[in-house]
């Protein structure tokens, strides 16, 4: 079980940057969260991707965020390539999935996905989506399932909204097909009745921006947009936690009717919280106090993040398989900024990055080192250890396929690097991962380009801001904060190698070396598929999207290209 939570920092959580709940600096007592930690084992030095999107496919597939459709990342539905994996992909669901597993997801997917169309209307290949009017847009038929999401990637069941709780449309779909379903009674009990055909007339409407009470709460909107009539953002990670309920208990009962066909199953919970619009619940499911509490509708959030931990630990024992469960906690990018999004939490004391630099968005730590437990007590994982090597989310995939004895496919989680050794015990050390890349892309104009890449190695982390072409280098082992640009000082033979590696693992860079194709049993070098019919091969062999990431990127779109250069 994957819990992934949505900007959460690392002093949001117990634990870290001597965050514990006899700290000053723990304004939101979290017992779920430091329950998880001190009987699993996590890590200090977790990185996702600066951003949601981007984060999402890294964790599911096990490569940088550039293997993908779109360097930047896709984060809206649209007409025409759908989500952000590439033809051939394999997200870890669909590996567990071919390896026996149920798989299940539920919450924020993100990854774009393709927009049923009503039959015989024709979409022009530059047509966008009016992403306001979503459900209503004629050319648009939600009768249908839409394709290239969750259910297309591996995940057998799921239960999802497009883009969490942040954008239209405001409606969930179960297993490809839009829904509208209450889910929470006013008594906090569990629907599960699902009205499938939706009547768009009576069951959908245009949300303006604005605060809405709601069975459970204020629900606010912030980007106006379409979506059910019973839409409520105060009931968002409790409905998850009710179908994660439901996904197990039909789980546990087809193993009860038929023992001899037993399956595992593979769980990823996708959480709302603690991304914008703040808007806890007045009470949680159990009738916990959540609204008003702590200070902050983002503290409240972040309270409600713990309580979800809890009734998902909690329902694990009471079905008795938390013994047998690998359950991981992170998050997919650093803290909320103090000077916006969380400045109301600032202004009691709460700062999501503790002494780390910046916020979500940004290159620098705070932007991008998460929190991460993983807790397996029938795997003997150690409790209450923290780690301290880096690591990235991509690596959770070769991990857990480690941990459970299946096999990573060939040319799949290409930037995965397991670290399962590791977690087992600190001083197998050898094998982990040298090097780990980011990238934070800016728009310009009506593009998302590289805007900054960076590479960390050993304590020394490099920062190539890629559109003026400006350097930062900083030590982590005195200069956590990242105070103090070093690249002046030091042998530049440091910073060279360091930019290597940066052109080596980076979106924006060509190999210079020729490498092997499979398909046609040769060396080929990026010269060749810079050639004629550049996209046909790029597109046919997976090798040039590995090792020629800028000529492949040039012949589809604008990403790579610099300020400079553009009018």
């Amino acid at each position: 079980m994957i819990i992934f939570a949505d900007d959460v920092g690392t002093n949001d959580v117990p634990g870290y940057w001597n965050n514990t709940t006899s700290s000053s600096q723990s304004i939101v007592p979290m017992p779920n969260i430091r329950n998880l930690m001190s009987t699993g084992t996590s890590f200090s030095d977790a990185h996702s991707t600066p951003l949601c999107a981007p984060s999402r496919y890294v964790l599911l597939s096990g490569n940088y965020q550039h293997r993908g459709v779109k360097y930047g990342g896709t984060w809206n539905v649209n007409y025409d390539f759908g989500n952000q994996f590439r033809m051939k992909q394999k997200s870890i669901a669909e590996v567990l999935g071919q390896n026996g597993y149920v798989t299940s997801m539920v919450g924020k997917w993100h990854l774009g996905g393709k927009i049923p169309t009503v039959d015989g209307v024709e979409i022009g290949s530059k047509s966008k989506p009016n992403k306001e009017y979503l459900m209503t847009d004629s050319r648009n038929d939600w009768s249908k399932p839409m394709e290239e999401g969750p259910w297309d990637i591996g995940f057998q069941t799921s239960y999802v909204t497009l883009a969490g709780i942040q954008n239209p449309p405001y409606i969930f779909l179960r297993n490809g097909t839009v829904v509208v379903d209450d889910d929470i009674q006013s008594d906090n009990t569990v629907d599960t009745v699902d009205t499938v055909a939706v009547d768009f007339d009576s069951q959908i409407k245009y949300w303006p921006e604005g605060n809405y009470s709601m069975p459970h709460g204020l629900s606010k909107i912030d980007k106006p947009g379409e979506g059910s009539t019973s839409w409520d953002s105060t009931a968002y990670n409790m409905i998850l936690v009710n179908e994660t309920r439901q996904f197990l208990d039909d789980h546990l009962a087809s193993i009860a009717s038929d023992p001899d066909n037993a399956k595992p199953f593979f769980s990823y919970v996708s959480l709302g919280g603690v991304h914008i619009p703040h808007s806890p619940p007045d009470k949680y499911l159990d009738g916990t106090p959540v609204a008003g509490t702590y200070g902050s509708p983002h503290l409240d959030v972040l309270y409600e993040v713990d309580l979800v931990v809890g009734s998902l630990m909690e329902m694990l024992e009471e079905m008795n398989i938390l013994n047998d469960t690998i359950v991981v906690f992170t998050s997919d990018n650093g803290g909320l900024g103090a000077d916006d999004d969380a400045m109301e939490s600032a202004e009691v004391g709460h700062y999501t990055g503790g002494p780390l630099r910046a916020h979500k968005a940004t290159i620098y730590e705070g932007g991008h080192r998460v929190p991460m437990t993983i807790k397996w007590d029938g795997g003997n994982v150690p409790r209450g250890e923290m780690r301290s090597h880096y690591v990235g989310l991509s690596d959770l995939y070769s991990t857990l396929c480690d941990l459970v004895g299946v096999e990573v496919p060939k040319r799949q989680a290409v930037d995965s690097v397991s670290f399962a050794k590791y977690l087992m015990d600190e001083s197998s050390n050898r094998r982990l991962r040298d090097s780990l890349g980011f990238w934070s892309f800016a728009k310009y104009g009506n593009s998302f380009r590289l805007g900054q890449e960076s590479v960390r190695m050993g304590d020394w982390k490099l920062i190539h801001n890629y559109q003026n072409e400006t350097f930062e280098l900083y030590n982590l082992s005195n200069d956590i904060s990242e105070t103090t640009n070093l690249v002046s000082d030091v042998d530049e033979t440091l910073v060279e190698n360091l930019y290597d590696e940066i052109k080596r693992i980076g979106p924006c860079h060509d190999s210079e070396e020729p490498f092997y194709v499979l398909r046609q049993k040769r060396k080929r070098t990026c010269e060749w598929f810079g050639q004629r019919n550049t996209w046909k091969r790029c597109d046919r062999f997976v090798e040039g999207w590995i090792h020629c990431r800028l000529t492949c990127a040039l012949s589809s779109s604008p990403q790579c290209k610099k300020m400079f250069e553009v009018e």
